[in-house]
């Protein structure tokens, strides 16, 4: 394989499309809207320290996020191309939950290439929080 030349309209599209998903109401439609991004096996994500491996173990973890409501504003998005054809996305921004206060956060994703497709290999969330 080789780079991926349309690297940053890909992790653009994506990360469209990734929060709309995230982003709805209802804990069911969240893990539902998200399901097809996810590999059955080879799938890694790192919530806030807690680790899980799997879409069923990640849609489970997404499911129990008690919030309601998510606002969210994106301050920047960077994508780099991976030599495999993967892609690698950042993201920062700041998202509201519930009534709870602004938080900034930071998401990573490794997009890897599927038939065609691409699927979520490898997700890191953390809230920027700074414990002295």
């Amino acid at each position: 394989m080789s780079f991926n030349p349309d690297y940053e309209t890909i992790g653009t599209a994506f990360i469209g499309h990734y929060y709309q998903k995230f982003d709805v109401g209802d804990p069911t439609q969240r893990a539902q809207g998200l399901a097809d991004l996810y590999d059955p096996e080879n799938s890694y994500m790192t919530f806030e320290g807690m680790q899980v491996r799997g879409r069923d173990s990640i849609l489970q973890k997404f499911s129990s996020l008690t919030f309601r409501q998510i606002q969210r504003g994106i301050t920047k998005t960077d994508a780099q191309p991976l030599y495999d054809g993967s892609i690698l996305i950042s993201v920062l921004g700041q998202l509201k939950t519930d009534e709870d206060p602004v938080q900034s956060y930071n998401q990573l994703f490794v997009l890897k290439p599927n038939a065609g497709s691409y699927f979520i290999a490898n997700e890191i969330f953390r809230l920027v929080l700074h414990n002295h």
